[in-house]
C-alpha cells in the first residue's frame, strides 16, 4: 500500500510540473516576427538604391531598386506608420513624371527588391540624370 501512495504521490508531482511548464509556455508574451506594436518609424529607418533604370519602348522608365530595412525591427505598415517611395524624372524640356509605390512590410535586416514602371508621354525625352527615389512618410 506504501508503494502505491508513493507513486500516487510522484504521479501529481510529475503531472504539476508539466500543467506549469505548459501554462508559462503558452502564456510566453515573445512574437515570433519581432514586429513591434507602434513603433514609429521614419525614413532614415530605410536605405534606398535604384540598381536599373531602363527607358523601354512599350511600358516606359522601368527601375528597379533595392529597398533596406536597416533598423532592428520588422516594419509593417499598420502599426508603424506608412511610407512610399516617390520616383522623379525630368523629360528634356522640364516636365516632371512620378511614380509612388507603397512600402508594405519588410523585416529588420531584410532588403526588398522591386521594379517599377513609371509611365510618361511618348513624345518626351526623359532626362535620366535627373532621376530621384525618395522615401516619403503618408500623412
Amino acid at each position: 500500500m506504501r508503494k502505491l501512495s508513493f507513486l500516487k504521490s510522484t504521479f501529481s508531482f510529475a503531472l504539476l510540473i508539466f500543467m506549469s511548464v505548459l501554462v508559462s509556455s503558452c502564456s510566453s508574451s515573445s512574437d515570433d516576427d519581432n514586429t513591434s506594436a507602434g513603433t514609429a518609424f521614419n525614413p532614415s529607418n530605410f536605405s534606398l538604391t535604384i540598381t536599373k533604370k531602363e527607358v523601354t519602348a512599350t511600358v516606359g522608365l522601368m527601375i528597379t531598386y533595392d529597398l533596406k530595412n536597416i533598423s532592428k525591427e520588422a516594419y509593417n505598415d499598420y502599426t508603424q506608420g506608412s511610407f512610399s517611395v516617390k520616383f522623379t524624372v525630368k523629360s528634356t524640356d522640364g516636365e516632371i513624371f512620378q511614380d509612388i509605390v507603397s512600402v508594405d512590410y519588410i523585416d529588420a535586416g531584410i532588403t526588398f527588391s522591386g521594379l517599377t514602371f513609371l509611365d510618361y508621354s511618348e513624345v518626351k525625352t526623359l532626362d535620366l540624370t535627373t532621376l530621384t527615389a525618395v522615401i516619403i512618410k503618408n500623412k
